[in-house]
């Protein structure tokens, strides 16, 4: 199987480490800047390098597009009639219906589906490139048809499924007005809390950045993102993002007229936030945890990992929430499965380690 990926920055170099970890027999193909494509070659990031696009990606089985929105475009716009039906061409872009409505506009003569892998990183680039990225994360999905279903299910489905990713299939207009909700309006709520902080430091001389704690932090950490990356997908899903910040706005102006007594309003926003899953990238398909206690003793990691091997669990997440040296420490295991749970759970306390299903 020959894949073609195009564009290896963090998420593109993410998925070309991804599939060879799990694909021996898959051949991968990039096509970047030369200086990009030869690293990724030195660093077996990719198998071969195109030299001449689009043509030598004509007989790819799956291309996968994951550069900026605009060069999306343009890449489909260099593939269309270049390559046929056999071939699914998807692409990794945070807006949809752009996409989708521009494949339709030129006739694209591949199969496209658009694709947006909702995971990321703290950091860009090739070598921020990291093979578990897409472990547990969600994977949208839009623009499934009878033309290109069978194909799908041959050459993109197990893929991302070999990968972990957890695919999730939606409408393209219906994705980017999600979206602009959960990630485009955070993203301008952050950048909008930071500069009326900086502003408000900068004209009082108060200590605001200096006494800004982990609350804010939290708050406002992809307020340092890039408007390189940003723009076009403002660009593209302009509408739904105004329409939300409109809402948005009118949200906090009840709150300012209730400041008095916001009970209501935190009753609301707690009952709400108790309803989004705690244990995936994506927020669906929740998945089950156990907690497991553990000594302060070399080699904890293996011997919980080997045993779970034995029986062919398969942990799905792991984080070391707390630890005291000399005494021990707590790990989160993650499951696909209440049943897997409670056999991982089982099998750790038959070696002294105490495990119980987190609820």
């Amino acid at each position: 199987m020959k894949i073609v990926i195009a564009g290896l920055g963090v998420i593109g170099a993410s998925m070309a480490l991804a599939v060879k970890q799990v694909h021996g027999n898959i051949v991968i193909y990039g096509y970047d800047f030369s200086e990009i494509l030869q690293f990724a070659e030195e660093n077996k990031i990719i198998d071969h390098q195109i030299r001449k696009w689009p043509d030598d990606a004509k007989d790819a089985d799956l291309i996968v597009l994951s550069t900026p929105l605009a060069v999306i475009k343009k890449h489909l716009e260099e593939l269309n009639n270049v390559i046929g039906v056999d071939t699914i061409v998807t692409d990794t872009g945070s807006t949809k219906a752009e996409l989708m409505d521009y494949a339709e506009e030129i006739n694209f003569s591949g199969s496209y589906i658009g694709g947006h892998p909702m995971t990321g990183s703290e950091k860009n680039g090739i070598n921020a490139a990291n093979p578990l990225l897409f472990q547990n994360a969600l994977y949208v999905l839009c623009g499934i048809s009878e033309k290109n279903k069978q194909k799908a299910k041959s050459n993109l489905f197990p893929i991302l499924e070999a990968i972990k990713a957890r695919v999730f299939m939606m409408d393209a207009q219906i994705h980017d007005k999600v979206l602009a909700g959960i990630s485009h309006l955070p993203q301008l709520v952050a950048v909008a809390l930071v500069n009326y902080t900086g502003e408000k430091q900068d004209a009082l001389n108060y200590p605001y950045f200096e006494l800004a704690a982990g609350g804010f932090r939290d708050l406002t950490r992809i307020a340092s993102s890039s408007i390189t990356i940003w723009q076009d997908i403002i660009n593209s899903n302009k509408e739904n993002i105004i329409d939300a910040l409109n809402q948005f706005i009118g949200t906090l102006e009840k709150e300012r007229t209730a400041i008095g007594d916001l009970s209501n309003i935190f009753d609301a926003a707690n009952n709400y936030r108790s309803q989004v899953p705690k244990d995936t990238k994506g927020f669906l398909y929740p998945l089950v945890d156990i907690l497991v206690y553990v000594k302060d003793e070399v080699g904890v990691i293996s011997k919980i990992a080997n045993k779970l091997s034995e029986k062919k669990i398969d942990i799905r997440d792991i984080e070391l929430l707390k630890i005291r040296e000399k005494e021990g420490g707590v790990f989160r295991l993650s499951f696909n499965s209440r049943e897997e749970a409670d056999k991982a759970a089982e099998l750790m306390n038959a070696i002294n380690y105490r495990a119980f299903i987190r609820e």
